[in-house]
């Protein structure tokens, strides 16, 4: 049994997952990663050929570096990797190889539809995809944590308000000052995405993912797909695309 390795490096945590073809087998998440924690989680399984790797960040080196002695095959994603979908993006070396993945993630399971793809962990990422498989283009605004820190910091007398794990939704305004925050931080992020469908062809699927994924798809008045391992699945994607390239 020959297996794939995905690393899916964000701005706070990395996420591992080994997959047997499309089928993930265990993944783990890490707050830092090393080339001791990548060693310690594929202990258990032998045969990995083929490893993806992508970072929000330039680092990285010393991970690939480490993973090309255990495996045959290790690739970093960037934008010359062979995709599965086109990019219309007009500065292609600058587009992050994060919302690469989670496009072609959402688009291997949802082919032949218009797609609305949201990443909303640090950043919020929205991003469009054709029917016909086309990363048309996209957004970017701050995440949860970056909107609450920026109301503190640029403000005199607004206090810091550290992100709630669950937000109390019985009402949609604040009810004291931390609450007027929290809410106006994730409403934010709500109408953008109502904004950014209904902008897009009627019947587009919104496929989120990303840290706050779960808690946005209770604020949506029209059915969302939640995937909290949308970028992982994109980077098997890719590496199952290149076997035989």
């Amino acid at each position: 049994m020959s297996l794939n390795l995905t690393i899916d490096q964000g701005n706070t945590a990395a996420k591992m997952a080994v997959w047997d073809g499309s089928n993930m087998l265990d993944q783990t998440i890490e707050t830092t990663l090393t080339a001791h924690s990548v060693e310690r989680f594929l202990a258990p399984y032998g045969d990995v050929e083929q490893a993806m790797y992508c970072s929000v960040a330039s680092r990285g080196s010393e991970i690939v570096a480490a993973l090309g002695n255990r495996i045959a095959r290790v690739e970093r994603l960037s934008v010359s990797t062979p995709l599965p979908i086109a990019i219309d993006y007009r500065t292609p070396a600058t587009l992050g190889t994060d919302r690469i993945a989670a496009a072609v993630g959402a688009w291997s399971q949802f082919a032949g539809e218009s797609l609305l793809v949201v990443d909303a962990g640090t950043a919020v990422t929205y991003d469009a995809v054709s029917a016909d498989g086309h990363f048309i283009g996209g957004n970017i605004a701050p995440g949860m944590r970056m909107r609450l820190e920026a109301l503190h910091r640029f403000t005199a007398r607004l206090p810091r308000v550290e992100v709630p794990r669950e937000i109390n939704y019985d009402t949609f305004m604040g009810y004291d000052t931390p609450s007027a925050m929290i809410l106006g931080a994730v409403y934010g992020i709500v109408g953008a995405i109502s904004y950014y469908r209904s902008h897009l062809p009627e019947g587009t699927r919104v496929v989120v993912t990303g840290g706050w994924a779960t808690e946005l798809s209770k604020l949506m008045d029209f059915d969302v797909t939640v995937d909290t391992d949308l970028v992982s699945k994109g980077l098997n994607r890719i590496l199952l695309y290149n076997e035989n390239n």
